[in-house]
């Protein structure tokens, strides 16, 4: 043997021991995949949910809006939107929508204080 094919065999195996354990931990083309988020999962948990889902999702999905990052005032003219466009709300579900999308959906969250704090400004202010 030459020195490139030596070469090229050492290149191969090198190749081999580096690969060959993460090719191992890949799924086979016929295994199952694991069930996909439903799109309603994406919206966190809060009071306020379901009338979104029931209401927001009669036209779309809630993945349309689940990652969606506005103010208060902005969620309030989407909702506006919607509402002129067909979507049956009541006056209260729209304050109930308004206020989930303010509190969870929020372009600017509020701060949330520190472990083992208690919130208030120290002495003196």
């Amino acid at each position: 043997m030459n020195a490139r094919t030596l070469l090229a065999a050492a290149a191969a195996t090198a190749c081999i021991a580096l690969v060959g354990p993460v090719l191992a931990q890949q799924p086979s083309p016929s295994a199952t995949p694991p069930p996909s988020q439903s799109p309603e999962d994406a919206l966190p948990a809060g009071p306020g949910k379901d009338v979104v889902l029931r209401v927001c999702t009669a036209c779309h999905d809630a993945s349309q809006f689940a990652f969606a990052r506005y103010t208060p005032a902005e969620w309030d003219t989407e909702i506006a939107k919607m509402q002129s466009a067909g979507a049956e709300m009541t006056a209260e579900e729209q304050a109930t929508i308004s206020a989930y999308m303010a509190r969870n959906l929020n372009s600017n969250p509020a701060p949330a204080a520190a472990p083992g704090s208690d919130a208030k400004p120290p002495s003196g202010f």
